[in-house]
């Protein structure tokens, strides 16, 4: 272009020098030559593309998909280098990648080079999925994509729910898979030290364990029952409530993990198996049955997506089984008696000593409150309060010892005690307190003992009173006094009778109302120890707790915190009505004493689809409190 003006500037001063002469023409020539120069700059200046800012932009090319088919993501990275790519994680959504290319391009002088990333993104399980901004590094510097959002379809073809719905009693289960129903094919558990690498365990301690239900890929479990233990050696402890779900390979197979936290404890030495079981409905695929033939093309037509909709395809099997550990030995080992203190309670952990609290002054014959805190793990349930230090100097008296746990399985914590003591020795005593365990880990007893205080007691030692057994002088019994005979010698005594002075009256008046004023009170207080109704007045107070934190959750959007509370709140209202722990009402339970289209039935399964299934992150609040208040409305009639 710029040849083309130079070219057209030269003939149009070759036609004017002719016409003006040759000085015109120099004159001329110089004009037209610094014209020429100012406009080649300016076309060179308007003409050069500029270089665009990096910038990061993410396309899905639809909104919404059937389950089992893909949308196409297009991530577009222009302005720089590309260097690492972070694709989000999101629960059920499949993301692979469909390859690369590039683009450049020039718009109103700007020119950018587009580096374009193709992305196959689906779902077989429906429901409204959020994909996060994706990171991508830039020429050294992060950026990231705006979200998107894909909603995925119920699909045509029939599909397996959520939870585990009871197959039909005509489908029967496939003769390769009624070979083996040991309960590997269907899932096992697995019982292991959670923190210590000991092999065995000590008579009162409680040994944390980790509980894993190990269940195929892909498979689908109701559980029917809590983790029991199959013998009497062991017993369990503070099993966590909210187990957590994880997906591990296991011999060369992808399991999906369930983990509880808990303990066991023996009470005699030996060696025994620590055998645990689950019951529960388990339904896997049946990979045996023939496989139905798809069509081919679209964002999905490959290998990796061929897999999942062969799964998504395949019927399942559904087997009510008991789930159970190998029988695993635990060595059990008594407590040593070489080296046992004299103040050891059966403290079986580690513990600490703490916030030790005494009066500065004291009396002797007069008690006073004593304060202290142990903290640590172990078996707090076999944990006493400290002893005071020297023993002889002191009368300890039984208090009180409040537990604090600190952690979800109660297996640290600390406990306060408070008791009164009563000082035997007057004068100045250097006072500390102890308390005395058994270290499992170091396997020897330990003695922690608090920094000596010093104290003043007043008054004199108390002295121990012996019984004195000198055989009593009988008294000299009075003599009688002579009565008169005479009838200015008698006394003289009124002759109405007891019964009909106004004082013997008044006295029974008296003495009745104290007889209802008694019988009141004592039926005051039968009433209030009566074990019955303080059981039901905690019930209900743990119901309206486990309300008032289902609808917090429901008012925050937090599905699995709604489920776990209103079931709590459900739970402890059946437990006042059929006499029994709260956690251990399940919904075989439910279905086993309450009709099958009740509320309370029809709400456990709404929980247990939402708790053990794959829900979406938006639920349906309003209809969930719906039902929920109709199944306390029926526990209420």
């Amino acid at each position: 272009m710029v040849s083309q003006i130079h070219h057209s500037n030269i003939r149009w001063t070759g036609h004017v020098a002719r016409c003006l002469g040759r000085q015109a023409f120099v004159e001329l020539s110089r004009t037209a030559a610094w014209w020429t120069l100012v406009t080649a700059l300016l076309l060179i200046t308007i003409g050069v593309p500029t270089l665009a800012a990096a910038a990061v932009e993410a396309a899905l090319d639809r909104d919404s998909v059937p389950a089992g088919r893909g949308a196409l993501m297009t991530l577009r990275v222009s302005g720089g280098r590309v260097g690492k790519i972070e694709l989000p994680e999101v629960d059920n959504l499949l993301i692979q990648a469909r390859g690369q290319s590039q683009q450049f391009e020039i718009i109103n002088g700007q020119s950018s080079v587009s580096a374009i990333y193709n992305y196959a993104v689906g779902s077989t399980t429906p429901g409204t999925y959020q994909i996060p901004p994706i990171g991508v590094t830039v020429d050294g510097n992060k950026l990231t994509s705006q979200p998107l959002t894909l909603k995925v379809l119920a699909a045509a073809a029939t599909q397996a729910p959520a939870g585990i719905a009871p197959l039909p009693p005509s489908t029967p289960p496939a003769a390769a898979d009624t070979e083996d129903t040991s309960g590997k094919r269907f899932g096992f558990l697995t019982v292991e030290p959670a923190t210590s690498e000991r092999k065995h365990v000590y008579v009162g301690e409680i040994a944390p364990v980790r509980i894993r239900a190990w269940l195929p890929e892909d498979a689908r479990a109701q559980l029917h029952s809590g983790i029991q233990p199959e013998g009497q050696a062991f017993t369990l402890h503070n099993v966590s409530e909210r187990p957590q779900q994880t997906s591990e390979v296991r011999d060369g197979k992808r399991y999906t993990v369930i983990t509880w936290y808990g303990g066991i404890s023996a009470t005699k030495a030996g060696s025994y198996p620590a055998s645990l079981s689950l019951k529960a409905s388990v339904a896997v695929r049946d990979t045996s049955a023939p496989q139905p033939r798809r069509r081919s093309g679209g964002p999905f037509d490959d290998p990796f997506f061929d897999s999942i909709l062969d799964r998504m395809n395949t019927p399942m099997i559904q087997q009510d089984v008991t789930l159970k550990s190998e029988d695993q030995e635990i060595e059990v080992r008594p407590l040593p008696t070489h080296g046992r203190p004299a103040g050891f309670s059966g403290a079986v952990g580690d513990f600490k000593l703490e916030a030790p609290e005494l009066p500065r002054a004291w009396k002797t014959g007069e008690p006073q409150q004593v304060s202290a805190r142990i903290s640590g793990s172990g078996n707090f349930a076999l944990v006493e309060a400290p002893k005071l230090s020297p023993p002889d100097a002191w009368k300890a008296y039984p208090g009180k010892g409040d537990f604090t746990p600190g952690d979800e399985a109660a297996f640290s914590g600390s406990k306060s005690f408070q008791f009164s003591a009563v000082p035997r020795k007057g004068g100045t005593q250097d006072v500390a307190l102890n308390f005395s365990f058994f270290n499992p880990d170091a396997g020897a007893y330990q003695t922690v003992t608090s920094p000596a205080q010093q104290i003043q007691v007043a008054g004199t030692d108390l002295v121990e009173q012996e019984p004195n057994i000198a055989a009593a002088r009988e008294p000299d019994k009075p003599r009688d006094p002579l009565i008169g005979q005479h009838a200015q010698l008698t006394p003289r005594r009124s002759l109405v009778p007891l019964v009909a002075r106004p004082e013997f009256v008044r006295l029974l008046v008296i003495a009745a109302l104290l007889c209802v004023l008694g019988g009141l009170l004592g039926w005051h207080r039968r009433r209030r120890a009566d074990p019955m109704r303080r059981a039901r007045t905690a019930e209900e107070r743990a119901t309206r707790e486990a309300l008032h934190a289902a609808a917090r959750c429901a008012a925050a959007g937090d599905v699995s915190g709604y489920f776990a509370a209103a079931r709590q709140a459900l739970q402890h209202r059946l437990g006042s009505r059929w006499r029994q722990p709260a956690h251990a009402i399940t919904l075989a339970e439910v279905t086993a004493r309450m009709p099958a289209d009740s509320p309370v039935a029809s709400f456990f399964r709404e929980a247990d689809r939402n708790a053990y299934g794959h829900s979406a992150a938006d639920g349906d609040f309003p209809q969930w409190q719906a039902l929920l208040a109709d199944a306390m409305a029926s526990l209420t009639e």
